[in-house]
């Protein structure tokens, strides 16, 4: 690890290209809502340069890559060159779904709830904070596929969950900062039971159920314990699930 860091802290790294820029603006003439609206930064906005000249000129001021940076299967790294409201120009990153090219929704979350009023939780480990999570089943809307039965796919698979009439509560974006993926959430009534089918990937280790006191309680603390095992208790999607829920219900 040592000489990774070294090699980290002494090595500059420059990948763009006249051709890499070129391959953004093709992007962005085939899917003209990555910049849309394109911003204004006389009226507080990030307004995003598309001239080649400027944007070769920011990134030989700043050092950055401007452009396609990455693609795979599944995601794309764009840098946009950008004016800020202070007038300077800088770069800003974004990562995208493929899928999510021509619209940000590429996600659902769904927060089942029984007949006693108690809902529905995964224990799972995710690997991008490296830590066992309490969280709302989610997950990705499959090419062809609506984002209601996206939802009551996902509660299936990964809670075993069958689920009614589904209530849209409303939408959130995960990180406003980094993604554009904007994930509609429904509540719904559970109404059947069955095995849970859970892709591989995925590392659910238990399903259980909770109050809202006890949610709002391990919220409180910040974990919840659930058999022996210590989970961290602040997934942002069962937070706005259960404050949309009950505002609808006290309405």
């Amino acid at each position: 690890m040592k000489w990774f860091l070294i090699f980290l802290t002494t090595t500059s790294f420059s990948f763009a290209t006249d051709s890499t820029r070129a391959e953004y603006l093709t992007l962005i003439q085939q899917h003209p809502a990555l910049v849309t609206p394109i911003g204004n930064a006389s009226l507080g906005e990030i307004e995003i340069l598309l001239d080649p000249a400027q944007m070769a000129a920011i990134e030989k001021k700043t050092g950055r890559d401007i452009g396609l940076v990455k693609r795979d299967k599944y995601w794309l790294w764009i840098n946009d060159a950008c004016r800020f409201p202070n007038g300077s120009e800088g770069v800003y990153g974004r990562i995208l779904w493929l899928n999510a090219l021509d619209g940000p929704v590429t996600g659902v979350a769904v927060m089942p709830v029984l007949p006693d009023g108690k809902i529905v939780l995964n224990l799972n480990f995710r690997h991008a904070t490296r830590a066992w999570e309490v969280e709302l089943p989610r997950g990705g809307i499959n090419a062809g596929e609506t984002a209601e039965a996206a939802a009551r796919r996902e509660a299936l698979e990964e809670t075993g969950m069958q689920v009614g009439e589904l209530v849209a509560l409303g939408a959130i974006p995960p990180d406003s900062g980094l993604t554009t993926t904007v994930a509609p959430i429904f509540a719904a009534k559970v109404v059947g039971k069955q095995a849970a089918a859970q892709e591989e990937t995925e590392a659910i280790a238990d399903v259980f159920a909770l109050s809202v006191a006890e949610v709002k309680q391990a919220f409180r603390q910040g974990f919840y314990v659930h058999k022996g095992r210590k989970a961290f208790f602040r997934d942002p999607f069962l937070a706005y699930a259960l404050l949309l829920y009950e505002l609808g219900k006290s309405s």
